[in-house]
């Protein structure tokens, strides 16, 4: 089970950078926080100080409350400083290092190191968003609809070869996935978009994410997934993981090709410089320990950016939501069960659209049930929310007893185990994709923001693409235009 050490697992990644000297801090409690005379005020929309405990954050990795150099560097200007330390946040700091070394970077993080979104989803590594590939096409044209399908595919194809080219002990598992399906219609509009996506193939086969997917339907789809009610399952292949751990060893390696990265240090304002400074300065940002300075600044804030950022915020745009997960243990033995080597999400069951990773043997919490979904059991729905230390009760109480109803009781048997309930700050767009590139009228501003509760699909290759224009002045040839963060006050507009 999840409370047993992960030292092992942690000690295995030790090798992955050379010794950084650093500087290792207990959370401060006023993070958040600003004093307002005698008094420190909550700040509405920041990163509460006391968020739930994810799952994949017991225990904290060794780099969690780090502070690379003991003060904060006020007195030099950086090349960038980048505002949040998750994938996003670490995939540009890992690009723009990688094509110069020689770059000075400052990471700021308002708690502790990718305790955001990315150290709080359910762990999987999936291209889920292939169901809308008709949708983007008819929004966009067919070159372009391709590109974003095409990008989903080929982000999560480059972070598994970063996890396997830089031996990351993450726990990465390469599984069978499916949607699943309980209702005739959505079983038989899924059909219909594998039928589009492979007539796609057969015309432009370079230009088509490439997971071949299968259809099981009826008695044919119960059996082979052994789940006693579905009407029929799309499969194709995915990977689950610790996303934590993943982007820690992300920003150790960034860490030892110079990084300075400063945990529990909130972001408060951005500010451009007055005038032509001397030094070079574009940007100052003022944080609750002092004001730092940059050329370039990118946001990296996810469901955070509104806060910080008024001109976002202006838009409405980009929309804040609490997402939750629950870990549990089924009564059945999962260990030789093929059911519980595979990963799922099912859409149209009385879910709030519910995803499923299982813990694969020889991992840590070997056959732990990892669920989230759920926002339909909330009357908000869990929109414009920032507050990641609580938990939805009713959302938990459905994931809890969820499993037990879906794999049927031969599978799971009578009882479950919970193991942990926690939330996190997903960001949404209603056009559901992220927001990449060039703050408009913000020379120097940058944003790799709001991945919508599917950053590890979307926010490596956002940093790729958000490092070539900020490099060479623009995005690669395969970077959709529909992401551009322009659209959020042309939408406005």
């Amino acid at each position: 089970m999840w409370s047993l050490s992960l030292i092992a697992l942690l000690g295995a990644a030790s090798s992955l950078v050379p010794a950084v000297s650093s500087t290792v801090i207990q959370p401060q409690s006023r993070l958040s926080k600003r004093n307002d005379g005698d008094q420190q005020v909550l700040r509405p929309g920041f990163p509460h100080p006391n968020p739930t405990e994810s799952y994949w954050q017991d225990p904290p990795h060794r780099i969690a409350n780090l502070r690379t150099t003991p003060d904060l560097p006020t007195s030099h200007v950086f090349d960038y400083v980048i505002i949040g330390s998750g994938m996003s946040g670490a995939a540009t700091a890992f690009k723009l290092l990688s094509r110069d070394p020689d770059l000075s970077i400052l990471m700021l993080e308002a708690r502790s190191a990718a305790s955001g979104a990315t150290g709080r989803n359910g762990g999987h590594c999936r291209s889920g968003s292939w169901k809308n590939i008709r949708t983007w096409i008819n929004a966009y044209g067919e070159d372009e609809g391709l590109k974003v399908g095409k990008m989903e595919q080929d982000c999560i194809d480059d972070v598994r070869n970063f996890v396997r080219t830089h031996n990351v002990s993450s726990g990465w598992q390469d599984v069978e996935s499916a949607d699943l399906y309980w209702t005739k219609a959505a079983f038989e509009n899924a059909v219909d978009v594998v039928e589009f996506q492979r007539e796609l193939e057969e015309r432009r086969p370079n230009d088509v994410p490439k997971n071949n997917r299968t259809v099981y339907a009826g008695q044919d789809a119960r059996d082979y997934w052994q789940w006693p009610e579905i009407l029929g399952a799309v499969t194709f292949s995915a990977h689950t993981q610790n996303p934590y751990l993943t982007v820690c060893a992300m920003l150790e390696l960034s860490l030892g090709k110079g990084l300075n990265l400063q945990t529990n240090t909130v972001a408060l304002s951005l500010n451009q410089a007055p005038g032509n400074s001397s030094c070079g300065t574009r940007w100052e940002v003022e944080t609750d320990r002092g004001t730092v300075k940059a050329n370039q600044v990118v946001l990296a804030t996810n469901g955070f950016t509104n806060a910080i950022h008024p001109g976002f915020a202006s838009t409405n745009f980009l929309l804040p939501t609490r997402s939750q997960v629950s870990a549990v243990h089924p009564e059945a033995d999962t260990t030789n069960n093929i059911v519980f080597r595979r990963s799922a999400s099912y859409p149209d069951l009385h879910s709030g659209n519910n995803y499923i990773v299982v813990r694969a043997p020889g991992t840590i919490g070997a056959g732990d049930v990892i669920y989230g979904g759920g926002k339909k059991f909330s009357p908000t729905r869990e929109v414009n929310i920032t507050d990641d230390s609580v938990i939805n009760e009713d959302i938990a109480t459905h994931l809890h007893d969820v499993g037990r109803v879906v794999y049927g009781y031969k599978n799971w048997g009578e009882t479950t185990t919970v193991v942990k309930d926690w939330s996190g700050i997903t960001c949404e767009t209603p056009d559901g994709l992220p927001v990449v590139g060039g703050v408009p009228g913000e020379d120097g501003l940058w944003a790799v923001v709001c991945m919508n509760g599917h950053g590890m699909a979307w926010a490596f290759r956002s940093a790729e693409a958000l490092v070539g224009m900020m490099t060479e002045g623009e995005a690669p040839e395969w970077f959709p235009k529909p992401f551009r963060a322009e659209r959020a006050w042309e939408t406005a507009a």
